[in-house]
């Protein structure tokens, strides 16, 4: 399909998507209605604009799985970051954890693993691989402040790693490793943290570390007010996420869609922002227009050869 022509179709083909294929489905003897299953697809795709278009380029069968399971790390993610108190957010990691149990014995509860384990790509991985990232992610709720990015980098390295290795082994199948998710995955987090600075400042957390904060003289409060220390520290911050994440786009090993779409437009939000005069501002501005939808596509015409090419 031209791109002019897909353009044109793209909310017919959102709208679509977004139905589905039945009014309900039963599995180990729960009914799941279409719409709850669609409300967390949707929550998942409206995080971030460019999802919307990398959607229309999955199939029906693609959007059930992979869009699952995007939505489903979703919400683990929002119990680590959207959580304050570490105690409760434990908690929701921990009914996680009982849920890929349960469900792997055919109990699943909640419609994201209802739906998502009727697939065979979801359904074939061991449970080990779908529970690391949630052990992952409870021990980085009691973490230390990291002293500087280098330790930054190790603290969230183990919750990427697992993230990734899960994307890859449902979106490619077993025997594949990706060096490269793990890294991007990793970078990703970092500037996604610092893009809810706000958010992560409310909840008594920073998301630049902590040699960043002595240097230019700034506290946890005071990243919640703008002026030209943080925008300095951000600066400074962000250089490193950009270095890191180029050179970890250039690692070998495939990407999903998903995290192709991601890494595109981290990029150029990041490169926009280094010589930005206030880069919070722009690091957290999504991207309009022709540009960005050119880069979802081509980012999604990529991953598709690249899976005729692992048919092949």
């Amino acid at each position: 399909m031209g791109l002019s022509r897909w353009c044109r179709s793209a909310r017919l083909a959102t709208r679509r998507g977004q139905r589905g294929c039945g009014s309900t489905f039963c599995n180990a003897g729960w009914r799941v209605s279409e719409t709850a299953f669609d409300d967390y697809l949707a929550q998942w795709r409206a995080a971030s604009p460019q999802r919307a278009v990398a959607w229309l380029f999955l199939r029906h069968d693609e959007r059930n799985c992979f869009g699952a399971l995007a939505a489903l790390q979703h919400e683990w993610l929002k119990a680590v970051q959207e959580v304050r108190e570490p105690q409760v957010a434990a908690a929701k990691l921990g009914w996680w954890r009982e849920e890929l149990q349960r469900t792997v014995q055919g109990e699943a509860r909640h419609p994201l693993t209802q739906r998502l384990f009727t697939d065979a790509r979801a359904s074939t991985v061991p449970l080990a691989t779908w529970v690391a990232p949630l052990e992952a992610a409870t021990l980085a709720l009691t973490a230390s402040p990291p002293a500087d990015f280098t330790a930054q980098c190790a603290a969230a390295a183990p919750l990427a790693t697992a993230l990734a290795a899960l994307e890859t082994r449902v979106w490619f199948g077993g025997g594949v490793e990706s060096p490269r998710a793990g890294s991007v995955t990793m970078y990703a987090r970092l500037a996604a943290n610092t893009r809810a600075l706000a958010a992560e400042v409310e909840r008594g957390r920073s998301p630049l570390p902590m040699n960043l904060l002595a240097r230019h003289g700034l506290t946890i409060e005071g990243l919640a007010t703008d002026s030209p220390a943080r925008r300095a520290a951000l600066h400074d911050h962000l250089a490193g996420i950009e270095s890191g994440l180029a050179d970890a786009a250039t690692m070998p090993g495939p990407l999903s869609l998903f995290r192709a779409v991601d890494l595109y437009h981290d990029l150029a939000a990041l490169r926009r922002a280094g010589p930005a005069d206030d880069p919070l501002t722009v690091l957290a501005s999504p991207a309009h227009g022709f540009a960005g939808v050119l880069k979802t596509w081509r980012a999604a015409r990529t991953w598709r050869g690249s899976m005729r090419n692992e048919i092949r």
